[in-house]
């Protein structure tokens, strides 16, 4: 898991683990824990522009 401090939008790759494509940090490598994997999804929707799934 990545324990990074911040996690910026430009830093995450998608990579393949088996057949599930993980979010990954790409200074560490490590994919990401599930609270950044949220944030990430955040600020990936609102920089989109796009409205918020509940």
């Amino acid at each position: 898991m990545c324990e990074c401090s911040k996690v910026h939008l430009y830093e995450v790759e998608f990579k393949l683990d088996g057949m599930t494509v993980v979010p990954t940090h790409k200074n560490c490598g490590f994919s990401l824990d599930e609270k950044q994997s949220d944030k990430f999804q955040k600020e990936l929707v609102k920089s989109w522009g796009l409205e918020e799934e509940e």
